[in-house]
C-alpha cells in the first residue's frame, strides 16, 4: 500500500461565527483555495476532508460558535507533495468564516506507516451523512442511494477509491470474501439515523449518521480488511467524499468468540 498522508489542524476561533450549512464544504474550499482550483474537477480527487469538529462533535448543519471555541478538521492526501504544500500554506495563518484561526496544533503524518490491527471486530462511526450510490433497476433522473452501512457498501466504496488513487490492488475476489465472511453485528444512531444537511454552495445532501459494529469470521483476508478500512478512514466513503460527506472513524474492538472461518 502506498503512503497515505493526513493533516490534522486544531485551533481556536478569534471571533464568534454562525454557520448556516454543512461545514465540510467550508473545509474543502479552504484546501482548494490553498492548492489550486484544478482540484475541484480532479478525478479522482487526491484529497478528502472531514467536517469541522467543535468540542469533539462534527458540525453538520447550522451552528453558532463563540469566540475561543476549539475547532478541528482533517485532510487526507494521496500525494505527499500536495500534502506538504498544504502544510506550508498554513504557516501564513488560517482564516475561517472570514476570521483568523489561532492555530494550537498542526499534525502531519504518514498513516500508512502505522501497524495494522489484527482483531476481526471493529466499530465504524459514520460522522457525517453517508450515502452509497447504487445502480437503479429502472431509468430515473436522479441518482439512487443506499444509506445502510452494509459491509459490502463500506468495503466496495473503500476499494474503488483506493484503486482509483493507486493505493489498493484489491478487487472482486476480496469483495466476494467480504460478502461471505464480514458480518454487520449491530448498528445504531445518535438521534435520527438519516440526516439532511444544507450544502454551502447550494443544494442538500442526506445520508446515514450513526455507528455500526462488524466482525470478520475469517482471517485469510483480515490484513486486507484493515488496509481498506485505513483508506476509508482517511478518504471517507460513499459519494461526496471530497466535501466531507461519508467521514468515518474506525475503532478496533476485542471480540469474544465464535471460531473464525475462511
Amino acid at each position: 500500500m502506498r503512503a497515505v498522508w493526513r493533516v490534522r489542524v486544531l485551533g481556536r476561533l478569534a471571533g464568534g461565527v454562525v454557520l448556516t450549512g454543512f461545514s465540510g464544504t467550508l473545509v474543502e474550499s479552504l484546501v482548494v483555495s490553498r492548492l489550486g482550483g484544478w482540484l475541484h474537477d480532479a478525478k479522482p480527487k487526491p484529497f478528502a476532508v472531514s467536517p469541522l469538529f467543535a468540542g469533539g462533535r462534527p458540525v453538520l448543519d447550522g451552528a453558532a460558535l463563540g469566540q475561543g471555541t476549539e475547532v478541528e478538521f482533517r485532510v487526507g492526501f494521496a500525494d505527499e507533495l500536495l500534502a506538504l504544500r498544504f502544510v506550508d500554506s498554513l504557516s501564513g495563518g488560517v482564516t475561517l468564516f472570514g476570521k483568523p484561526l489561532e492555530l494550537a496544533e498542526l499534525e502531519f503524518r504518514d498513516v500508512s506507516s502505522e501497524p495494522l490491527p489484527s482483531t476481526p471486530c471493529f466499530k465504524v462511526e459514520f460522522l457525517s451523512p453517508t450515502r452509497f450510490a447504487v445502480k437503479p433497476l429502472y431509468k430515473r433522473r436522479r441518482a439512487l442511494f443506499d444509506f445502510t452501512p452494509r459491509p459490502l457498501n463500506l468495503f466496495k466504496s473503500a476499494v474503488r477509491q483506493g484503486r482509483a488513487l493507486g493505493l489498493l490492488r484489491l478487487g472482486g475476489p476480496f469483495l466476494r470474501w467480504v460478502y461471505t465472511y464480514v458480518a454487520l453485528t449491530d448498528f445504531g444512531c445518535w438521534g435520527k439515523c438519516v440526516r439532511t444537511v444544507k450544502l454551502l454552495g447550494g443544494g442538500v445532501a442526506r445520508g446515514f449518521v450513526g455507528w455500526a459494529l462488524y466482525r470478520a469470521f475469517g482471517r485469510r483476508r483480515l490484513a486486507d480488511v484493515w488496509r481498506a478500512l485505513r483508506v476509508a478512514e482517511v478518504f471517507n466513503v460513499g459519494t461526496g467524499r471530497g466535501m466531507g460527506l461519508g467521514a468515518v472513524r474506525v475503532t478496533p474492538l476485542e471480540c469474544p468468540g465464535a471460531t473464525d472461518r475462511g
